[in-house]
């Protein structure tokens, strides 16, 4: 399998249109990479592709990604998206794809994500042929019908901790975020993605065990970052995070693993962010990594 990083930040990107943080002013300078809002891509073959959400910067993701780009007149490679949430950063992209024609996309979520996004008329057309939208409840195989996610890759869906969108009323539901298990037939790699959860239950905790590579989320590191900024007046966890730093943070939670964890959807605020910071040293003598935009697994 191959997986690319297309996007790791968390809303806004970095940096933040309206925000002159000093992670912002960093990657504004040059002194500190740019990141666009967070999603990924995997492929069984690096011919065909499945998006792992679909950020409102998918557009720029694609035309920096050659694998991405259309072979022909009115072509793509991508054969649909796999949605972890309904946040406008995972799920805005669907508007920037509008154009698909008579393309087909599959697109796959819980049932709550879905009923949040098509009740948008931006997204709402995807739940209409020629597309075809399909609330994950279980595991998807290869011989799954005319499924494109099911002929090349194996995807197991499964619910953790978290809220749905601002918008959506911020309320923590079963189904507002979704995490993946992805392994191709006849490879023994296995990724989860997993980019938001608000905490680690027994089910997250045994993915991470089992995958191969394990994409978390890393949006804050500490719980009170926002607040110590003067950004905004919510923890972490009001946002449906689990810091990655801090007591009972991830790092603390999972200590040292064999499964190779990469922290993504980073906010603004990370300290993280920074490589010279107490927190991306961590980060580091967890063994843990941290995304960035282009990075390929």
């Amino acid at each position: 399998m191959i997986l690319r990083i297309l996007g790791s930040a968390a809303g806004g990107g970095v940096p933040q249109w309206n925000c002159a943080c000093a992670n912002c002013a960093a990657a504004r300078t040059g002194k500190a990479p740019r990141r666009t809002q967070s999603g990924a891509a995997v492929s069984a073959d690096g011919n065909r592709w499945i998006l792992l959400n679909c950020s409102p910067d998918i557009g720029a993701q694609i035309e920096a990604y050659d694998a991405l780009l259309p072979k022909a007149v009115r072509e793509t490679p991508i054969d649909g998206m796999l949605l972890t949430d309904a946040n406008v950063d995972h799920i805005g992209g669907l508007a920037v794809l509008r154009q698909s024609g008579t393309h087909r996309f599959v697109v796959r979520s819980s049932a709550v994500v879905r009923d949040i996004a098509i009740a948008q008329p931006a997204f709402a057309p995807f739940a209409a042929p020629p597309h075809r939208w399909i609330v994950s409840t279980a595991r998807c195989e290869p011989a799954d019908g005319d499924d494109e996610v099911g002929r090349t890759l194996n995807v197991r869906a499964f619910a953790v901790a978290g809220t749905t969108p601002g918008y959506a009323g911020r309320r923590f539901e079963s189904g507002a975020v979704t995490a993946y298990e992805i392994t191709a037939p006849n490879h023994n790699e296995r990724i989860l993605f997993a980019p938001v959860f608000a905490d680690i239950d027994d089910a997250l905790a045994e993915a991470i065990d089992r995958a191969t590579v394990a994409i978390l989320d890393g949006t804050f590191f500490s719980g009170d970052e926002l607040r110590e900024q003067g950004l905004m007046d919510k923890s972490a966890r009001d946002l449906g995070h689990l810091p990655a730093g801090g007591p009972g943070g991830t790092l603390e939670r999972l200590g040292r693993k064999r499964t190779r964890i990469v922290f993504t959807h980073l906010n603004n605020s990370n300290p993280m962010l920074d490589p010279d910071s107490d927190a991306a040293a961590a980060v580091r003598e967890a063994g843990a990594e941290i995304a960035y935009d282009g990075m390929m697994v």
